[in-house]
């Protein structure tokens, strides 16, 4: 059986690599290496240099398919998490019941579904060998006592590839491009006071302080959590941050290209504001810390959820210390991003919108500094601005390669940066310190 399925990836080509509403191409040079059986279906490895791409499978009606939540393939590769088969290990951390219905939990970039309505299976569709921000980060905040976050219950590997992680499903938690837009929605319709949604901005704000927190804490997992970037590594940051700007400049088409590099130097003008830098505290951030990361529960409580990090960038670059300024400065971008998707809604409410903007950005803020407590030298402001820079000019990638419709939200949040950051560096142009101690 299992060379009559090697035969049928084979000859579906590069479509039984892609999961479903993807269109990115798997890359021309990938190979087949491996099929290992399942106690439903089978699991397909391929790959690409150091690139592993992983592909669920099902027989269908005599037809070997990609499999989709809803077919139970998902829930036997979870059940290797504690039964490991031929071909894959599982590294259990707590107890999943993969019993039930299998249905899907939508992923822009990863496979997900809901078993039973209690866990949570994550198909990487595509990894690389060695430590995974998704497995090393949970058991970390685990480790110290963090529980604001769905529970990890175990991952599953081929050899040394993270191909799939379990965690506690929370029943009924929306994520906050569904919560957060309603609520602030919800004021633009007169339903509810502004004032009742600037909550939501002080909330966030004091789970991302203890989550850095936490992060900032030594464990068995990270030892020695805080090191310091010097002006080398930062050098860096501003040579990555320069190329993504340019590549979203040569992606971006259309009026909004227009705009984007006619902004563009003042974009550049920004980002060197790292050069100012010359040693700043870092630590294993979130990574990919947006409104979508933060979930709340029918009890209003919230978790930090998905630590696999920027999904646009490579595993290694994941699981490297960075400044803790880059998940604030993200998360300050995706709560203007927030208004923004609201006013695409209702433009009539655009100047109400604008307005909720700024506060809810400094509530966030401000909430963050007080919840660091004696930890504030985590943050070094210096960064933020740079640091958004970046975050737009991601978010303009990443709509020319995956959701074309979003360009529309950094289109209108990097001249709002960038007035920002003007205003700033005109009011204190000169470096404050060489640096924050990390003690």
């Amino acid at each position: 059986m299992e060379g009559k399925v090697r035969d049928a990836v084979l000859a579906a080509g590069p479509a039984i690599w892609r999961p479903a509403g993807h269109q990115d191409a798997p890359p021309p040079d990938l190979s087949l290496v491996d099929v290992v059986p399942l106690s439903h279906g089978w699991l397909a490895i391929g790959r690409t240099g150091d690139e592993i791409l992983v592909a669920p499978l099902l027989e269908d009606r005599a037809h070997v398919r990609r499999a989709t939540p809803g077919d139970g393939v998902f829930a036997a590769l979870g059940h290797v998490v504690g039964h490991p088969v031929p071909g894959l290990t599982g590294h259990p951390v707590g107890t999943a019941n993969l019993g039930g219905r299998e249905r899907s939990l939508g992923d822009h970039t990863n496979e997900l579904a809901v078993i039973g309505e209690r866990s949570v299976v994550k198909v990487f569709a595509r990894t690389s060998p060695g430590p995974q921000p998704a497995v090393d980060l949970p058991a970390h905040l685990a480790a110290v006592g963090f529980s604001e976050m769905p529970a990890p219950i175990g991952s599953v590997w081929w050899k040394d590839a993270l191909v799939a992680t379990v965690t506690t499903y929370v029943p009924g938690a929306l994520d906050g491009w569904d919560w957060y837009v309603a609520a602030v929605e919800a004021a633009v319709l007169g339903e509810v006071a502004w004032a009742a949604v600037g909550v939501h901005a002080i909330a966030i704000g004091g789970l991302v302080a203890r989550l850095h927190r936490a992060l900032a804490s030594p464990s068995e997992v990270l030892p020695t959590p805080v090191e310091e970037a010097d002006a080398e590594r930062i050098a860096a940051w501003r040579r990555a941050a320069e190329a993504t700007l340019d590549t979203a400049s040569a992606l971006t088409d259309g009026p909004e290209g227009e705009r984007l590099r006619a902004i563009a130097p003042a974009a550049h003008v920004a980002l060197a504001a790292l050069d100012r830098v010359t040693r700043t505290p870092i630590m294993r951030i979130h990574g990919d810390l947006h409104v979508g990361q933060i979930l709340r529960s029918p009890d209003d409580r919230l978790r930090v959820n998905d630590f696999d990090g920027n999904p646009l960038a490579p595993v290694a670059g994941r699981i490297e210390p960075q400044a803790p300024a880059r998940d604030v400065a993200w998360m300050l971008a995706a709560i203007d991003h927030v208004g923004r998707v609201v006013a695409r809604r209702h433009p009539e409410a655009e100047g109400a919108i604008t307005s909720w903007i700024e506060p809810a950005r400094d509530a966030f803020l401000a909430a963050y500094r007080d919840g660091l407590g004696d930890r504030r030298e985590l943050l070094d402001d210096r960064l933020l601005d740079p640091f958004a820079v970046a975050q737009e000019a991601h978010e303009f990638v990443y709509a020319a390669r995956y959701q074309p419709g979003w360009r529309s939200v950094p289109d209108a949040a990097l001249p709002a940066v960038l007035v920002r950051s003007a205003a700033r560096s005109s009011f204190d142009p000169v470096d404050r310190g060489e640096g924050r101690s990390i003690g």
